[in-house]
């Protein structure tokens, strides 16, 4: 097995990076397929040149890091008459351009604005639940529902559903790290296929009765010359929405949290001054990217850093090596809330696959932090605590964060 999936590599797979950095920085993942090999791309400059050239790195890779379709099972195996199709995040120009002017009003800056007083009010119940003073795991209590239910609202569905709604999203995160058993795979895929069902049941609704949600805009979304969404495309679409926007910030305010915690000196300063808060968050993001890669496969034989690349490679731009990487941040692991924005961070991409969620995701982590800031008087690791994440080498999460709380 490659050093990239062993579980130490995933509680912590900085130094690993930093190996790679000086001796490897285009790895080849061993006991891949020969006529597939996976490439993991580690420097700054190396991903940006990835992600500069759409024309040779293709994002119809697939969502996950061996998966070379996407998210849908084979006819013999499928629970729903609904697939996946492409849409954003595993899409190229033409196709891709059409469905980001198609989502574009949603994901305004007006639109995403409008929800921070309910991204409050969420954090303000979740933290009446915390106990006076006590102990929670911070995980389950707040950094996990915290953007469950704001997605939830932002689509438009019941929260009534949000259990239901975290088993969906986790199996289809689950698929992203490339690590799945037969029986697993045909888990996720059953429970993608509820998901797909639930949503078009969702469309019926909003067809008979229109609402101010996500999924209307889907329905009513129309731009001239470009073609109205098809329901495949909307299933698609929400459930992308699903996934990216929940699992995601709930990484980030998860890690963010425990970084402060590993650093109280920076808490203290920022409890004293909340204008720092912003930059809090971009550090967390770049030191703790929620997404640690993206996938790409290659159109045609190629190079990454004087590293020959095969046509049909797949290759992932390792965003949390890049944004670790000496030769673009100077002191890469330290926790720095002066260094501003250049270089920017790889945790949200660039150029025309930038995530349209991440305004989104930025405000849910400056409001979870204000919100606690303002409503705990201390909160401290747990006795004895060690950090446990997720088994995922693409997504990093935190699969329990144990701390002792006093509210103010």
């Amino acid at each position: 097995m490659d050093r990239f999936f062993e579980p130490e590599t995933i509680r912590c797979p900085y130094p690993f990076y930093a190996q790679l950095h000086a001796a490897d920085p285009v790895h080849r993942l061993e006991d891949e397929d020969p006529d597939h090999p996976v490439f993991l791309v580690t420097r700054y400059e190396d991903c940006l040149d990835v992600l500069g050239r759409p024309e040779v790195f293709s994002n119809k890779a697939g969502p996950g890091l061996r998966q070379k379709e996407l998210m849908s099972p084979p006819p013999a195996q499928a629970t729903s008459k609904y697939r996946v199709v492409r849409t954003l995040l595993t899409n190229d120009a033409p196709s891709h351009t059409r469905f980001r002017k198609l989502v574009a009003k949603a994901f305004s800056a007006r639109r995403i604005g409008s929800f921070e007083p309910a991204i409050r009010t969420v954090a303000h119940s979740l933290i009446d639940d915390f106990p006076a003073a006590g102990e929670i795991d911070f995980v389950t209590a707040f950094a996990q529902p915290l953007p469950l239910v704001v997605i939830a609202d932002f689509l438009g569905v019941p929260r009534k559903d949000l259990k239901v709604f975290r088993r969906w999203s986790d199996d289809a995160a689950e698929v992203l790290g490339g690590q799945l058993t037969e029986q697993r795979s045909r888990e996720c895929y059953e429970s993608l296929g509820e998901l797909l069902e639930y949503f078009a049941d969702q469309l019926d609704q909003r067809r008979a009765q229109p609402a101010e949600d996500f999924l209307t805009t889907l329905l009513d979304a129309r731009i001239d010359g470009e073609t109205p969404l098809e329901v495949q495309e909307i299933l698609s679409l929400a459930y992308v929405t699903l996934v990216a926007g929940n699992e995601t910030t709930a990484n980030l305010v998860g890690s963010m949290t425990w970084l402060l915690l590993r650093h109280p000196e920076v808490l203290a300063c920022v409890r004293a001054d909340r204008s720092l808060i912003p930059a809090v968050v971009e550090e967390a993001l770049r030191l703790e990217a929620p997404v640690q890669g993206s996938v790409r496969v290659t159109r045609k034989d190629t190079e990454v850093g004087g590293c020959p690349i095969p046509a049909g490679a797949r290759v992932l731009i390792v965003a949390g090596a890049g944004n670790r990487d000496a030769a673009a941040f100077p002191d890469p692991d330290r926790l720095d809330l002066t260094r501003g924005s250049s270089p920017p961070h790889l945790t949200f991409g660039k150029g025309a696959h930038f995530c349209l969620g991440a305004a989104l995701s930025r405000l849910e982590g400056v409001v979870a932090l204000e919100v606690l800031l303002e409503r705990l008087a201390s909160i401290e690791p747990a006795e004895g605590f060690e950090p446990e994440y997720v088994d995922n080498a693409v997504l990093r999460g935190l699969r329990a964060l144990p701390v002792r709380v006093v509210r103010a």
